[in-house]
């Protein structure tokens, strides 16, 4: 009863009357402005809106809840320090500067809330100079305030973390000079409180090295090594970083040297895999994990020769070698889920025979693909292939330079749309299905092909994805832009394909089309689609009249639907293929003059006169209309020179001519029958060419060659 009375007594001391405090506050509050009443409303969480009386009764609610909060905590039997700070005056709340960061934001919050909701855990100060007794004892007391600190820092460390780990993952160029700063600003802490909670751990120098990776320069490269060789060279406590290396660690080192693409980075990682190895055959705490194989596959992958493939096919037989042995000994359950292999070094494996360009990479991708079917049926779930998996073969046989590679390419596109099914772990099997990047890889391989029906393909799989999207009620893939792009071009190079141009036409009205129905970004025509219809026009003048007839009937339409500007506007490129069709399609006469004048005139009011624009103009014209035409334009000075009409260069044009033109629409691309005729070049230490001499006789003339003899 005496200890109880005592204990009131000091609640009695600490906590004055309550309605007291409640109305100085009242007081305190209604002198206050109303940006600083919705500063404090903001800070405490609650809503800014309203009038000054309504904002200070929602402040006079929040102080009366506080006030019962401390009453509660002041019913327990424990000790509540003297002094309590108040969220609302934190500087982190009112008055901390606008470009301090939100890392040192989250600080000062938190540091705040130490104070202020953990009533339970007084400062050091407080503990060292109080003179009252404990109700536990001073050991629980002292441990309490040494676990509050090692909360506060494991906060700090934690929102600095996240902050950096975040840049990395938004693939922020500014990431490694923020982990830098990161590891700085932690080093520096830990010495000003004294207090190793504050220094970066393994988790902070993975992601300073990953930060590096991401750069992918020489010099993120070097700074990474010397990471990780202050690491393993701390051997001493006062000049080591006081972290031992990881298995995480040294993966992002690895991931530094895949990122370099060259055989001598892919050796470099190949040897930290090794020297993992080692590490866990002699019991070390460094043991490889599947990541850290698909790591070393990569950095082979990304060389791009056979050797390559090659050596990542071997990784990968390591890998299920390891893998085998890990799992028959029975001991390290966990580590071998950790090294189970998994679609994801397959896929790495085929990505790097795709790369190769060798012409066995269909074949042997094909083959690592058989074998993902074959170990997914026998209960390895985590090796069945996906859609990445096919597409990666496909792509495999894309780039492996053979002349049936469109044909063995869409094979595995006909085995991908059968919708292949691969059981699951848990049950039930996994649907794979093709993607955009399916068709669009095999519609390419069509365009780049050189056989007759490579055009017709293309336009077949095109026509398949449309009806496909129109006829499933669920069907997500449909065709973009580059599927467009790509058979308008392979049907615009297309040297059998007749009518071409009406061809063209079609499918690039379906484009609209499809773009009206959906509304999608993906489907909307842009400048390479018009332009490759008005080029699959100007290269329809090896048909007859009426394939010519037709062709420019096209291009006409197609660039009055340009420069209505409905999808997009004509370019430089647009102009030079107007121009070309008028010269290709129609024969030298006064009507085509006047056409081909009337687009140059309105090319150079738009600014859009470029290389290819200013060859066509001298193709369609006659030599003695091309000065005066220029001179109607703005520019008599060629005319007035009398020079040839070969002789003007886009250079001396007015600027106002090409200021809209891109740079890669500058060159110009003069045909040999308008380019200026050169100079024989005579090097220095050569000796001229003596002609043989020609002696004249009385009624005969005789050459004497340089052989000497009569001709």
């Amino acid at each position: 009863e005496d200890q109880e009375e005592d204990q009131e007594n000091d609640l009695a001391a600490n906590f004055p009357d309550v309605t007291t405090e409640l109305q100085s506050n009242d007081d305190d509050l209604n002198k206050l402005t109303v940006p600083a009443l919705k500063n404090r409303l903001r800070g405490l969480g609650l809503p800014v809106g309203g009038r000054k009386a309504e904002l200070i009764e929602r402040l006079k609610s929040t102080n009366v809840e506080k006030e019962n909060e401390k009453s509660e905590i002041a019913s327990d039997d424990v000790h509540i320090p003297e002094e309590e700070s108040n969220v609302t005056d934190s500087p982190s709340m009112t008055g901390y500067d606008q470009d301090s960061t939100l890392s040192n934001i989250l600080d000062e919050l938190f540091d705040d809330i130490d104070e202020d909701e953990d009533p339970l855990e007084p400062s050091l100060e407080e503990v060292m100079s109080s003179n009252q007794p404990s109700l536990d004892g001073g050991d629980s007391e002292s441990s309490t305030v040494e676990n509050a600190f090692a909360r506060r820092a494991k906060r700090k460390k934690y929102w600095k973390t996240q902050e950096v780990r975040e840049m990395i993952m938004a693939s922020d160029p500014r990431a490694a000079a923020k982990a830098e700063e990161m590891i700085a600003t932690l080093e520096k802490m830990a010495e000003a409180e004294k207090d190793d909670e504050y220094l970066p751990g393994a988790i902070q120098y993975t992601l300073l090295i990953d930060a590096y990776a991401k750069r992918g320069t020489a010099d993120a490269i070097q700074r990474a090594e010397a990471v990780i060789d202050r690491i393993l060279g701390a051997d001493d406590q006062s000049n080591g970083t006081h972290v031992s290396p990881t298995a995480q660690m040294l993966n992002a080192v690895m991931g530094v040297y895949a990122n370099i693409g060259t055989i001598e980075a892919a050796e470099k990682a190949t040897a930290i895999l090794e020297r993992m190895e080692y590490l866990k055959e002699f019991g070390g705490s460094i043991k490889p994990t599947v990541h850290s194989y698909a790591i070393a596959i990569d950095a082979w992958a990304k060389i791009g020769s056979e050797l390559g493939p090659q050596s990542a096919e071997e990784i990968l037989n390591r890998l299920f070698k390891d893998y085998d042995e890990v799992l028959h000994s029975g001991e390290q359950s966990r580590y071998a889920e950790e090294l189970k292999p998994n679609n994801v070094v397959f896929n790495t494996v085929i990505d790097a025979w795709a790369r190769s360009g060798s012409p066995d990479a269909g074949d042997k991708a094909e083959a690592l693909l058989h074998r993902m079917e074959v170990l997914s049926k026998s209960e390895n779930y985590d090796v069945r292939p996906d859609t990445i998996s096919f597409n990666t073969c496909i792509k495999a046989w894309c780039n492996s330079n053979r002349p049936d590679a469109p044909l063995k390419a869409e094979e595995v596109l006909s085995k991908l749309e059968a919708n292949p099914q691969y059981p699951k772990r848990n049950g039930g099997v996994l649907i794979v299905r093709p993607n955009r990047l399916s068709y669009n890889t095999v519609i390419n391989a069509w365009a780049k092909s050189q056989l007759p029906e490579s055009a017709l393909r293309a336009e077949g799989l095109l026509l398949r994805m449309i009806k496909t999207f129109k006829s499933e009620t669920f069907a997500t893939v449909t065709p973009d832009a580059i599927t467009f792009s790509s058979v308008l071009n392979a049907l615009a190079k297309s040297k059998t394909v007749k009518f071409k141009a009406e061809k063209c036409s079609s499918i690039l009205k379906a484009m609209i089309e499809l773009h009206e129905d959906d509304g999608s970004y993906d489907t909307k025509p842009n400048i390479i689609c018009y332009n490759t219809v008005l080029n699959a026009c100007a290269f329809s003048a090896r048909g007859g009249e009426a394939e010519k007839r037709q062709a420019l009937t096209v291009a006409v339409e197609t660039f009055n639907q340009m420069r209505q500007g409905k999808n997009t506007l004509p370019d430089a490129v647009s102009y030079g293929n107007m121009l070309k069709c008028f010269a290709n399609l129609m024969p030298q006469n006064d009507q085509r003059n006047a056409m081909a004048a009337r687009i140059f005139a309105s090319c150079c009011d738009e600014g859009l006169v470029g290389g290819m624009c200013l060859d066509e103009i001298r193709r369609c014209l006659p030599p003695r209309a091309f000065l005066p035409l220029l001179a109607d334009c703005g520019f008599d000075k060629a005319l007035r020179q009398r020079r040839k009409a070969y002789s003007v260069e886009l250079r001396e044009l007015p600027r106002e001519w090409t200021v809209n033109v891109k740079r890669g629409d500058m060159a110009s691309r003069q045909r040999a029958s308008f380019a200026k005729p050169k100079k024989k070049e005579v090097r220095r230490n050569q000796r001229p060419e003596k002609t043989p001499p020609v002696i004249r006789r009385p009624g005969l003339l005789v050459e004497y060659g340089s052989s000497g003899k009569d001709l």
